[in-house]
């Protein structure tokens, strides 16, 4: 669960335990703030599951401090997780029967864009969505 939750009209951001809870916070928030941005009904559905799967890798195989990131741009919208540590996220292949590692696989399915941005104190992965 977020601990705290800095916001403006267009940009919220909020601090991330490191425990599976974030996930469920996370989802709450997103379905919040994309229906006060009156965002459309699909969007929010598959921008709830794209931000699901930021944070729960985020919070699996990031270091030090997790946050994630909700912003408005144009019509669209940007998620974002970040941390402290440098090892990049990767997709993997799964099989029929795997129930684990398909989050950026989701996320490449759902989003209309992602990728990562190295920084010196870490690094950002993202995901944009447009309606």
């Amino acid at each position: 669960m977020p601990e705290a939750a800095s916001s403006e009209s267009t940009r919220t951001v909020v601090p991330l335990q490191r425990d599976p809870g974030a996930c469920a916070a996370v989802r709450a928030l997103v379905t919040r703030v994309l229906g006060d941005w009156a965002m459309p009904e699909e969007l929010v559905r598959d921008a709830v599951l794209v931000a699901n799967e930021l944070v729960a890798n985020a919070v699996e195989h990031g270091e030090g401090q997790v946050w994630f990131g909700l912003s408005r741009v144009g019509a669209g919208i940007r998620m974002e997780t970040g941390d402290s540590g440098v090892e990049l996220p990767r997709l993997r292949s799964t099989g029929p029967t795997d129930e684990r590692h398909r989050g950026l696989v989701i996320v490449g399915a759902l989003s209309t864009g992602w990728g990562i941005e190295h920084h010196p104190d870490g690094k950002v992965v993202w995901a944009t969505m447009t309606p």
